[in-house]
């Protein structure tokens, strides 16, 4: 019981929350106009999301297109094919996407994934600034360090701290860094690519230069790297933003899903091993069949979906028992029980050896818990 008490506590220290007032807002387009202030946070899923007023609390959002010109007073936590933030976010920034854009102010740290990833000369980074990208083009102020990786980056803007940065051993790009002749780096610049920066006249860098050649793949019995840990952080991050999603559309039957998972686990366990097993058989038989192709492949997306959906459910179901015996006042909360407990249960997921066979049980007992609730 400690156990769990503590991981609950720790939950709840990774990610903010405003337990004292939110607002969930779906739909095809989303829009906060100049002059309303969104209480506490705001959690929306749609296609397009708009914030040109202000928000007091943070921002949790999917979608397809991102835009925020007005204030956030707390972090943004967003997963889109386009994220474009001009306004001032008071936080942090954490952002995955294709293409993300950042002309504003963010106060803290900022924590960036995606194909391209630019920011402006007018944009600011109070603190450390994280990103991983195909093409990284950085023309902006970052207080403190920058650190990451990708396929090719630019530097042109100042930096108040270190610089480390790795590009792989694969990559194609002969100069894969470039520190334009506007780049002020504060501190030391380290990298790793199988070619040289160039460094342009009049770039400063104040400590020293560092150029390192892509490390071998590790062995085994090494311990976990900075890699794998990247790795599990953007599996939570994409399983929180698929379980807002979850919410957002189909509470009720979340709500109905957890609730025959918890109240007949033995028949959901029984289910989930039989939809494991036989659904790869059925897939196979009807592949023989040239008629029976189409079917096959939908059914297998159709599963595919269900192994991965199992886990955020178990996930949903141990945030919400725990809201009920240690937090009662937010036991109706079900997007908080869903970011606790997807949280927890990954944690527990990373760890090595116990934690794969945990999450076999949990896919199993997700995965009988929607059939169980199919066959209703």
């Amino acid at each position: 019981m400690k156990k769990t008490t503590l991981l609950a506590c720790l939950a709840i220290l990774l990610i903010p929350i405003a337990a004292s007032a939110y607002s969930v807002r779906k739909g095809d387009s989303i829009y906060v106009p100049k002059g309303e202030v969104v209480q506490g946070n705001l959690y929306a899923a749609g296609s397009n999301l708009t914030i040109e007023g202000k928000v007091t609390g943070d921002v949790i959002c999917v979608g397809q297109t991102v835009n925020i010109t007005g204030e956030v007073a707390g972090d943004v936590i967003c997963g889109a094919q386009s994220i474009n933030v001009s306004g001032k976010i008071g936080g942090s920034l954490r952002a995955a996407g294709n293409s993300i854009n950042l002309n504003g102010q963010v106060s803290r740290n900022a924590m960036v994934f995606g194909a391209t990833v630019v920011t402006s000369a007018s944009s600011t980074v109070g603190w450390d600034f994280l990103t991983y990208a195909g093409a990284l083009d950085l023309r902006g102020a970052i207080g403190r360090d920058l650190s990451g990786g990708g396929s090719k980056a630019n530097l042109a803007g100042p930096i108040g701290g270190n610089v480390k940065l790795d590009f792989g051993g694969k990559n194609k790009n002969d100069q894969p860094l470039t520190i334009a002749g506007t780049a002020k780096i504060n501190g030391s610049l380290t990298y790793a690519a199988t070619n040289n920066a160039n460094i342009e006249t009049g770039a400063a860098i104040k400590g020293q230069t560092v150029h390192n050649l892509p490390k071998v793949t590790a062995s085994k019995t090494s311990l976990p790297n900075s890699g794998w840990l990247w790795g599990e952080l953007i599996a939570i991050f994409s399983a929180l933003i698929i379980g807002l999603v979850l919410i957002s559309f189909w509470k009720e039957y979340i709500l109905k899903i957890t609730d025959l998972m918890l109240n007949k686990i033995g028949s959901s366990f029984g289910w989930g091993i039989l939809a494991l097993l036989l659904t790869p058989i059925i897939i196979i038989i009807l592949l023989i069949t040239i008629i029976g192709i189409p079917l096959s492949l939908i059914l297998l997306a159709l599963w595919l979906i269900a192994l991965y959906v199992s886990k955020i459910l178990v996930g949903i179901l141990v945030g919400r028992s725990l809201l009920t015996n240690l937090w009662q006042k937010q036991k109706d909360s079900l997007i908080l029980a869903m970011i606790i407990g997807t949280i927890i249960s990954y944690i527990i997921f990373a760890i090595p050896f116990i934690g794969s066979f945990v999450a076999l049980l949990a896919m199993l007992w997700g995965l009988g818990g929607i059939i169980l609730a199919l066959k209703k």
